[in-house]
């Protein structure tokens, strides 16, 4: 993708927002990047998204947190290709070893629930129990909270409907069936010493780190 096309990436889980044009990234945007927090990304992405102002429906902050994951892989896709490389440094020896995949790949393990999509962004459980997604907006908000207390402060801003004490297991786990972020932990074995390991990949930190 060159500077003058914009790329249209569609938005499934966004209520209001069938997608949204982005144009390429340039030096002035990769300077901005100061950290890996969401508040930054949504900055970063607000001016991505303006060269498609007119036709875009909805603000960066408004996108359902899964789908800006799947938003951030297409683009770095076609910044970079699918390839994903990193070098990690063994747990145990402290050697550094190469390791790679395929954001292709990762895509499809993490395909979108077979659950039709809501419209209007609200899922029912049962009767008396419903939900929506959460967005850029929600994390910004819940922002120094960390661990089980930015859980609970995330699932009340979400809960239309239910008792955050009581329903907020039942439904995490439908928002995990519903909407999974690209984060994952990946088994890697190292080349000198074999010793097997857990590395943990995150596409938001990943893309404003590269």
């Amino acid at each position: 993708m060159n500077g003058s096309e914009n790329l249209f990436i569609p938005l499934p889980l966004t209520p209001g927002a069938e997608g949204v044009y982005l144009r390429s990234l340039c030096g002035a945007d990769e300077m901005m990047i100061e950290d890996t927090g969401t508040k930054n990304l949504i900055s970063l992405l607000e001016k991505l998204m303006h060269a498609g102002a007119e036709a875009n429906k909805v603000r960066a902050a408004q996108i359902v947190t899964a789908d800006r994951d799947r938003l951030l892989a297409a683009l770095y896709i076609s910044l970079y290709g699918a390839k994903v490389e990193s070098t990690v440094t063994c747990k145990k020896c402290e050697e550094k070893f190469d390791l790679d995949f395929s954001l292709h790949a990762l895509l499809k393990h993490f395909g979108h629930s077979t659950t039709p999509f809501s419209e209007n962004g609200k899922y029912e459980l049962e009767p008396g129990l419903s939900f929506r997604l959460p967005t850029g907006e929600d994390e910004i908000q819940i922002n120094g909270f960390t661990g089980a207390e930015a859980e609970k402060k995330l699932l009340e801003r979400c809960l239309l409907e239910g008792n955050a004490e009581t329903d907020s297991e039942r439904v995490q786990l439908k928002m995990e069936e519903l909407a999974p972020v690209l984060s994952m932990h990946m088994q890697a074995i190292c080349p000198e010493c074999s010793h097997d390991q857990e590395v943990q990949f995150d596409m938001q930190s990943f893309f404003l780190q590269n």
